[in-house]
């Protein structure tokens, strides 16, 4: 874990609302895995008081890459920032996916954002297997990264609520499609997106017996477990009948799904 001071080298609104700024940071990303996060420190002013915590979306020598959506006044302020401009950033932080090299495909799972920490991974996983990437929006706006998985060489699928882009319906509709005519059984499985949708991403991973991991969003005042503002329910092992508490910003964010508890 660095803080640094990292410049903006790149910035693009890649869909409305949405955007992807490159950061000089190589001192973070040589040490940086997929579906780990940096905290950002937004602004010099008093508010917003908090870090910023956003999925590492690219992992590359000269730094790494963060794709987000506005919602709030901290990503409004980072949205207005410049080329050139410098942001406080710490990381790696957090624990990635572990990636399974011994597969003939991989399945990611993307809701929204979601997309964001999925790219690294395919882009480490396409090394040496097959990734197919299946994408869900509320309609075709919110779809992003596209073009770009399609120009790495990686199979994506697209589902929106509304039907503007792909099959109408949502992204794990097209992971049930697949597993069902999969000439494979038990595919590893990655997703990031809204929980209602890691939930039922969990449900069909149990279904089908493939591992699954996945990425879960949170808040996060500090990002280094010490306020216990991201907790999430876990299985405990010592006592099934029970369940503990475990940090996003530390034990994940991410978590075998079958270790949540989703109730």
């Amino acid at each position: 874990m660095i803080q640094l001071s990292a410049k903006i080298l790149e910035k693009e609104e890649v869909a409305c609302d949405h955007y992807r700024l490159a950061l000089d940071a190589p001192l973070i990303s040589k040490d940086a895995h997929p579906g780990q996060f940096v905290h950002v420190k937004i602004t010099s002013q008093y508010m917003p008081l908090l870090r910023r915590p956003f999925s590492i979306h690219r992992i590359n020598s000269s730094g790494i890459e963060i794709l987000f959506r506005v919602v709030g006044t901290g990503t409004r302020l980072l949205a207005e920032k410049r080329v050139g401009d410098e942001l406080d950033i710490i990381g790696p932080l957090g624990h990635g996916f572990m990636a399974k090299e011994d597969t003939f495909t991989a399945i990611l799972v993307a809701g929204g954002v979601g997309v964001a920490p999925l790219f690294a991974l395919a882009e480490r996983l396409r090394q040496f297997t097959e990734v197919k990437m299946l994408i869900g929006s509320k309609t075709k706006t919110g779809i992003i990264c596209l073009e770009k998985l399609e120009a790495l060489g990686i199979g994506v699928q697209v589902a929106t609520d509304d039907g503007s882009l792909g099959i109408k319906g949502i992204a794990t509709d097209l992971l049930e499609d697949f597993l069902v005519t999969a000439a494979s059984p038990q595919l590893p499985i990655y997703g990031c997106g809204p929980m209602p949708m890691l939930k039922v991403l969990s449900e069909i991973a149990q279904l089908y017996s493939s591992p699954c991991q996945i990425s879960l969003e949170a808040n996060m005042a500090c990002g280094v477990g010490a306020c216990l503002g991201c907790v999430v329910k876990m299985v405990d092992h010592h006592s099934p009948s029970h369940f503990e508490y475990k940090r996003v910003c530390v034990d994940g964010p991410v978590f075998d799904a079958k270790e949540i508890l989703w109730r």
